[in-house]
């Protein structure tokens, strides 16, 4: 009986197709299966000569395919924009999202372009890490006949800069696919390299005799790439109005934790349940007016930023990362004052590293200041980016509103307290009725699954809770009836216990199955969610065997890491696998969809 669960979970249809094939089994006589089974033989004999046809067509006209591997839509922007350009110039291709690539049929590959972010420790996105697994498998072919470009997309503030797209790159070339120009490795300020980067790959296909090979159609030497705007995007953000900013952590909580909701009334913006709120924030004016006293600059100095004349003061408000410090700012700024100290600090990378960590930007300049110019000054800022939070609400319940949940970032620093760049303008600077820039990021490696009689687990730490509100909102308003189970932790139940009552509703409502909470600080050994996983171990098995989807969202770095490691001796243990064996059930649970992770 187990062989035949474990090969239920591995058969060739997804697990809401055998859901309903068992279902329909259940109800038919034997002489009803038996003409299913002719019918379906007829259906597949009449049908494969046509399929087989239709596929061999598209492959043999599709000759570049472009794999997006995204983790803040970044990737996926660039991603589109070739391949608008590309088809808008009748030449074929495909677009797909690194989820949903078929990796085991890359040998058939003719051009293969991947547009790829770093996250984390130098790991790939989320969606491309089934990919990833299997490229640096044993399983995987040599590809002697594909040809391949790479844009990585990354920070390089961070010592593993763009180390994805590294890896990716190592892996092709020791299978024998063929590089058509050197990787590309693009900072934040990504848009000058994206563009000569495209165009001199345009420009060598053009050129090498593999046009002739394949029989491409001639490529423009023209780089006028189309810059696709969504309704409300990233670059089209809409404006919306504050309705809500509450705290929702108690008062003897170590953190700051706000729930927010953002009024979208007359706004035309819908969103799903997994996605995340974008927003663009601005830097707190005392900040800003700390670290231009400290470099003797005027307020009203007037610079020239992207070919516009606006004041140093506006630039720092809107324009650039005034929080986070970086090697590469400490390095720059000691240059410049030439100040001995900060010198000495560059001169020793563990005393950098450490350093970096350990003292904001603005106390950086405070403590050693310096007069410097405004050109200097921005010349080794980082541009400002929008920050992403999980949706916290589904639109079905909650109509024109979206909900977000913010944890306050803080630090103390010679006796200051320093907030996050977002998180303190969430929670400090915007009341009722502000105003905000927000878009839609859609994250379709994060969604319910369609058939609704499908349990699912869903295991969460701090605000990462926040997706979780938004699924069993979305599961109470559908009538969902599939099981639903939920692990979150955090430090105190009386002070970090987020949206409580809500989550107790659930349970007395019955819509809630199962909730298993971890608080590491309310006892003298601590526990934490992967303690709790394994406690339950055995069941999380059954739920598993009876096709439940898992769902994780938190930390990268820790907690998902160490979830992952509890699910693995979960699944080793249960299945009487090796360590080896685990792993690949788990990964094919990822290729299934049925384990997904939303992770930062």
């Amino acid at each position: 009986m187990k062989n035949q669960k474990i090969f239920d979970l591995l058969a060739p249809l997804g697990l809401e197709q055998l859901n309903f094939l068992k279902q329909l089994e259940d109800t038919c006589s034997d002489l009803q299966c038996a003409w299913l089974s002719g019918y379906f033989w007829k259906i597949a004999n009449k049908d494969s000569n046509s399929i087989s046809l239709k596929e061999n067509q598209n492959n043999k006209d599709t000759i570049i395919t472009i794999i997006s591997a995204s983790q803040t839509g970044n990737a996926k922007l660039l991603s589109q924009r070739l391949h608008e350009y590309l088809t808008k110039n009748n030449i074929k291709n495909r677009l797909i999202d690194a989820i949903n690539y078929k990796f085991k049929k890359i040998k058939n590959e003719k051009i293969l372009i991947l547009i790829i972010s770093t996250q984390g420790e130098g790991e790939p996105p989320e969606e491309a890490l089934s990919f990833y697994k299997f490229l640096m498998s044993t399983q995987v072919p040599k590809l002697n006949f594909l040809y391949y470009s790479i844009f990585g997309l990354g920070d390089i503030s961070y010592d593993l800069f763009c180390q994805a797209g590294k890896d990716f790159d190592k892996r092709l070339k020791e299978l024998g696919a063929n590089s058509l120009l050197d990787r590309f490795d693009a900072d934040i300020e990504y848009e000058n390299d994206y563009n000569k980067w495209s165009k001199k790959l345009l420009s060598i296909i053009n050129e090498k005799n593999i046009i002739n090979n394949f029989s491409i159609k001639n490529f423009s030497q023209k780089n006028n790439f189309v810059n696709s705007v969504i309704f409300y995007n990233k670059t089209n953000p809409a404006i919306a109005s504050i309705s809500k900013n509450q705290k929702i952590t108690g008062r003897y909580s170590k953190k700051d934790v706000r729930h927010i909701e953002i009024d979208i009334n007359d706004l035309n913006i819908s969103y799903t349940p997994g996605d995340a709120l974008g927003v663009w924030y601005q830097n707190d004016t005392n900040l800003i007016k700390k670290i231009l006293k400290s470099l003797s600059i005027n307020e009203s100095e007037k610079i020239n930023l992207k070919e516009h004349i606006i004041t140093i003061y506006d630039a720092l408000k809107n324009s650039f990362e005034l929080t986070v410090n970086t090697k590469n700012i400490v390095r720059k700024y000691a240059d410049f004052s030439k100040n001995n100290f900060l010198k000495n600090i560059v001169s020793d990378e563990i005393k950098l590293n450490q350093y970096v960590i350990n003292t904001p930007l603005v106390s950086m300049i405070y403590d050693n200041p310096s007069k410097i110019s405004s050109d200097q000054l921005i010349s080794f800022l980082r541009p400002l980016r929008p920050r992403l939070y999980s949706i916290a609400s589904s639109q079905a319940e909650i109509n024109d509103e979206i909900h977000i949940t913010v944890g306050v970032v803080q630090k103390i620093f010679s006796n200051c307290i320093y907030l996050g760049g977002a998180s303190g303008y969430l929670s400090q600077s915007l009341k009722s009725n502000n105003k905000i820039k927000i878009f839609i990021e859609i994250n379709n490696n994060f969604r319910l699954p369609i058939d609704k009689t499908t349990p699912i687990i869903m295991i969460a730490s701090g605000t990462g809770i926040a997706p979780f509100r938004a699924f069993m909102q979305q599961r109470d308003n559908d009538g969902s009836t599939g099981k639903n189970w939920i692990f979150f932790g955090n430090p105190h139940f009386t002070e970090d216990f987020l949206y409580q009552i809500e989550w107790q509703e659930y349970i007395k409502k019955g819509l809630l199955t199962k909730m298993s909470l971890a608080w590491s600080q309310d006892q003298k050994n601590k526990i934490y969610i992967q303690d709790k996983i394994k406690e339950h171990g055995n069941e999380v098995w059954s739920w598993i065997e009876h096709g439940a989807q898992i769902y994780v969202c938190g930390n990268a770095s820790k907690m998902a890491k160490d979830v992952e490691l509890a699910l693995l001796d979960i699944i080793a243990k249960n299945g009487n696998m090796n360590i080896e064996d685990a792993n690949e059930f788990l990964n094919n649970l990822r290729i299934k969809k049925r384990y997904k992770r939303d992770v930062y």
